[in-house]
């Protein structure tokens, strides 16, 4: 499958998300597929373990909803929106790995909504949570955020 870069509502520049909330929580994104697929990454970091040294919940939702959303906006070249989520928390993603990978991978592509599954894995490629996302696409939101830019 091969990689692309589409036009799109939000910017990926040299790997990295240029959205000041990917940065804060360690998320990048970084691979889109012809298919309307993406791959991004958790760096895990102190910060990203809760209590008993897991990688926190929230940090694997926060990577899910990234690259899926990443995903519908290069595939689309519309700014989507989450509108609901189901996700699965299968086994521990343990601290001492140095990454979790996430794949977003489109069931639907429709004209407002889209369908995204999602599958994250460990270092070791074990897979520790998956889920499906829905996103609405809208061009309204992609105009005011270009234009709260400038």
């Amino acid at each position: 499958m091969a990689s692309y870069s589409k036009g799109a509502s939000f910017s990926v520049k040299e790997g990295k998300a240029e959205d000041a909330f990917s940065v804060y929580n360690h998320v990048v994104v970084t691979q889109f597929f012809e298919d309307g697929s993406a791959e991004g990454e958790l760096q895990i970091h102190p910060e990203s373990l809760n209590i008993y040294g897991i990688v926190h919940g929230g940090c694997l939702a926060t990577l899910a909803d990234t690259v899926g959303g990443s995903a519908v906006s290069a595939a689309t070249g519309q700014y989507p929106v989450t509108v609901n989520y189901a996700f699965n928390f299968l086994r521990p993603a343990k601290g001492t790995n140095q990454k979790i990978v996430c794949r977003a991978t489109p069931e639907k592509l429709g004209r407002t909504l889209c369908v995204y599954h999602v599958s994250l894995t460990d270092d070791q490629g074990v897979e520790v949570a998956n889920g499906n996302f829905t996103f609405f696409l809208t061009e309204a939101a992609a105009h005011h955020s270009e234009t709260a830019k400038e």
